[in-house]
């Protein structure tokens, strides 16, 4: 596209030459005389005047000076985004209709609009809504209930009676609706507990690739309108997740937890079982969280404390080598005093 086709397409003000073509995004370090980059903060104004891009996004008020054309917008990264969906694979989706080698159960019910991929099953009793895409290698089982625009990616797997809500992205490999990891020990073997409930993913709610949403014993595991999680992450049986969650990659969430609405877990954090996260709470990277956390609360560490708490223990953990040492010589020192007074003449002191 031309910088003034882009210009148009995004309602910004265009100063200098238009006629250039772009072919790609790229920052302002590494684009080219044949891409577009952006400029956020001021603060990489010295980035943009070196940049060697064809044009670049600015804000409204930016007064710096560029070698290349400007696009004025009132929000850079609300018109990047736009830009990237104009750059963005034309193909992703799998064209309308449904792939002659998929296999769909008598009884399925599809929307319109919908898309199906090759290879994919549909069991018996699935609802899948209008304007929904399912990519190749897909296996929605019996009595799966999936909502209007939603898309899975290659290979999703969707568990018996599970509920897939509007608007809903599962990203590849991921499995929704698998059973619970329950067991008890009887007579030295481990046998395994009945997971007879649902697993409910509520709309606009976006999943990572290789993620695992495990069903629950009874009821339902739910992950909360508007939620996004990243790769690699497992929510165990019965959880509950509230409204607009951000859960980042290689999270572990155990049995019969609850999380408030708006929590964000770092990566790597943990959830104990059966515990209770209050709206809003914030947990840093590795965060093992092993109680219950008030509302708002700031955390990081295991076992879990406020941020500021975290960061003055660090703090004096890395003086331990200094204060080991000058405590080593305080003892020595005291010592030698000892040993100096139980060696005196009488009548010193």
């Amino acid at each position: 596209m031309k910088v003034s086709e882009i210009a148009a397409q995004i309602q910004a003000r265009l100063e200098g030459p238009g006629d250039t073509e772009i072919s790609s995004v790229a920052s302002l370090a590494e684009a080219g005389p044949d891409e577009i980059s952006f400029l956020t903060e001021s603060r990489y104004a010295d980035q943009a005047a070196a940049c060697r891009a064809a044009a670049i996004l600015v804000p409204d008020d930016f007064e710096g000076d560029v070698k290349a054309a400007r696009l004025y917008v009132k929000d850079v990264n609300d018109a990047l985004e736009r830009i990237l969906v104009l750059f963005g694979p034309r193909d992703i989706k799998p064209p309308l209709g449904v792939h002659p080698s998929a296999d769909i159960a008598e009884n399925a019910v599809l929307g319109k609009g919908v898309s199906v991929g090759a290879g994919t099953v549909i069991g018996e009793g699935v609802t899948v809504g209008d304007g929904a895409t399912i990519s190749a290698g897909c296996i929605l089982e019996a009595n799966v209930w999936m909502g209007n625009d939603s898309y899975l990616a290659p290979n999703v797997v969707i568990g018996w009676g599970c509920v897939i809500g509007n608007q809903v992205i599962i990203h590849a490999n991921s499995t929704i609706g698998t059973d619970g990891f329950g067991y008890r020990l009887v007579q030295g073997r481990h046998r395994k507990i009945p997971h007879i409930g649902i697993v409910l993913i509520e709309d606009d709610v976006e999943i990572g690739a290789n993620c695992c949403v495990d069903r629950a014993k009874i009821g339902k595991t739910v992950v909360g309108q508007g939620t996004k999680i990243d790769n690699l992450v497992q929510i165990a049986h019965n959880v509950q997740i509230g409204r607009h969650c951000v859960i980042a990659a290689q999270v572990g969430i155990a049995g019969s937890s609850q999380l408030g609405n708006y929590v964000v877990l770092g990566g790597q954090a943990g959830v104990a079982d059966h515990i209770k996260v209050g709206d809003g709470v914030m947990a840093g990277a590795q965060c093992g969280i092993t109680r219950n956390v008030e509302a708002g609360a700031k955390i990081t560490g295991t076992p879990p404390r406020p941020i500021r708490t975290y960061f003055r223990e660090w703090a004096l953990v890395q003086k331990l080598p200094e204060m080991a040492k000058e405590i080593k010589q305080v003892r020595k020192q005291l010592k030698t005093r000892g040993s100096t007074k139980n060696h005196s003449e009488p009548g010193e002191s």
